[in-house]
């Protein structure tokens, strides 16, 4: 079966999942001419679109689509209330248009970073900073819709051949160094995902991340030797960990997917 996809937002995410659905139709967004020009020549129809520009041409493209919804709020100023306006009219003008189902990609930045312990898919969020709440009020405007229109997937820190935490934190200083670790592999996530537009919507709040929580600096530590890279250093390292550890299992077990990057080890 082919699948019709709407990618939102053509970012480091976008170009993976599009290169593992060769066989899909997919209309991508993308913000400048330039990258527009170099989609169309990998066989994808590219619309220039920013959020808060008219979206009729991208909603109209999502009929019997699987809509991948994937704009962060960057570097916006702390007033997100734009942002979470103009994505909850977005999803409301997907669902009109009788999108198949919206994926919202979300972040497990919405459990708050004060909490402690395990967090598994039923936890309650606590979001802290101005992001993590946008994305608390879109998740809940998304689930007023019917549960086969919509997954909400929430994603730890994202890592892959071409991207690692260590590479920005290599050198540097930083403190609580017992925090622990939550990361997912970009293989692992897009696994999900082709599982997930295979499947289609079932209302679900799922959350992606690697079966193991090492201490940062510990485990910075040795992916910086690993990669021959000037290692960061942490203050409390030796301490007792703390933070949350983001269990997953739950939804890993939903997907039927094992991933092929169980610990953050695996990462290195």
């Amino acid at each position: 079966m082919q699948h019709n996809l709407v990618l939102c937002g053509h970012g480091w995410l976008g170009g993976y999942l599009a290169a593992t659905c060769p066989d899909a139709q997919i209309t991508a967004t993308t913000r400048t001419a330039e990258k527009q020009q170099a989609l169309a020549g990998e066989g994808i129809h590219a619309l220039c679109f920013s959020l808060g520009d008219d979206p009729s041409q991208l909603v109209q493209a999502s009929k019997d689509a699987t809509v991948i919804l994937n704009i962060p709020p960057g570097r916006r100023s702390k007033d997100l209330g734009d942002f979470r306006q103009q994505m909850c009219e977005l999803v409301d003008g997907f669902m009109e248009h009788n999108a198949r189902q919206v994926v919202f990609i979300s972040t497990t930045s919405v459990y708050g970073d004060e909490t402690d312990g395990t967090v598994t898919e039923t936890s309650a969020t606590d979001p802290q900073t101005e992001s993590a709440k946008a994305h608390v009020a879109i998740e809940k405007h998304i689930q007023h819709y019917p549960a086969n229109r919509y997954t909400i997937l929430r994603l730890a820190g994202l890592t892959g051949p071409d991207r690692h935490p260590v590479n920005m934190l290599s050198g540097k200083h930083f403190s609580s160094g017992n925090k622990v670790v939550n990361l997912v592999h970009i293989h692992d996530v897009t696994t999900a995902l082709t599982r997930i537009i295979e499947r289609g919507g079932k209302g679900e709040v799922l959350h992606l991340c690697s079966l193991s929580h090492p201490k940062r600096g510990d485990y910075y530590s040795r992916c910086a030797h690993e990669r021959g890279l000037p290692p960061p250093t942490f203050d409390d390292t030796t301490a007792v960990p703390v933070g949350k550890q983001i269990d997953a299992t739950w939804s890993w077990e939903q997907l039927g997917v094992t991933p092929a990057y169980p610990t953050v080890e695996d990462m290195m």
